[in-house]
């Protein structure tokens, strides 16, 4: 993954809203642990970004360590959650030398790995992580969905402006998103920002057998919008072990 992403986005990212998908995930966390666990677990959180599964998650009985390789996203993860462990590193290659219950992966951030190779090493490093009998959790655009980057979008309100352009390349399974705007910064000034976003879509069968690589050798997968049949879906949720 590339260090220069989500730089100085990472401090309006939550005012955009990109943060609302891991409140989503925060439920589905709770209500998985109410079902599956103790409600005390340790949780890995890999692409922890500005730390909103965590701050959401911050009265449970869960202790999260969360892990980014975005300096500012990590800034603002340690704001909104100053009890939590937040960790500088790659999701492909970081080794914290400690077992997790659960190692989560959320908001198709393993979409922005850009070969099937650092895909494997992120599973492998999931692995790693996780205790006996724990739970690797996380999510990922379907190519059906990645193909839903071919839009533009318009959001405004009074703190800001921002236009969305995306570009999906069918053949290479491939997307690029332009988001920039203003974003206010006083009564009277906004600041401009820019950032662009890649990332890639694979085929399930890719996936299942990076994760069986690894040592997974469970593998459950779900539609993640349960008013999609599995089979178009835009999002895979899967539940692995």
């Amino acid at each position: 993954m590339k260090n220069q992403i989500y730089g100085e986005f990472a401090h309006h990212y939550d005012l955009l809203g990109w943060n609302r998908f891991a409140r989503i995930c925060a439920i589905r966390l709770a209500n998985f642990v109410r079902l599956r666990g103790t409600g005390r677990e340790s949780v890995l959180d890999l692409a922890c970004g500005t730390g909103e599964l965590e701050f959401q998650l911050r009265r449970t009985g869960l202790s999260f360590t969360g892990v980014d390789i975005s300096y500012q996203m990590l800034s603002e993860a340690r704001r909104k959650n100053p009890r939590a462990g937040f960790v500088h590193g790659d999701i492909t290659s970081v080794r914290l030398n400690r077992k997790f219950d659960i190692v989560t992966c959320f908001f198709d951030s393993l979409n922005h790995l850009g070969s099937l190779t650092d895909l494997k090493r992120t599973f492998k490093s999931a692995r790693l992580h996780l205790r006996d009998n724990g739970f690797f959790i996380f999510d990922m655009l379907t190519p059906t969905g990645l193909a839903g980057w071919e839009a533009v979008e318009v959001r405004k309100s009074p703190e800001y402006y921002v236009t969305i352009n995306g570009h999906h390349d069918v053949e290479k399974g491939r997307a690029e998103v332009t988001i920039e705007g203003f974003v206010r910064a006083n009564k009277d000034s906004y600041r401009r920002f820019k950032q662009m976003v890649a990332e890639r879509s694979y085929p399930f069968e890719d996936i299942r057998d990076s994760l069986s690589g690894v040592g997974f050798d469970k593998i459950a997968v779900s539609s993640f919008n349960t008013d999609e049949p599995l089979e178009n879906a835009s999002r895979w949720f899967f539940v692995v072990n």
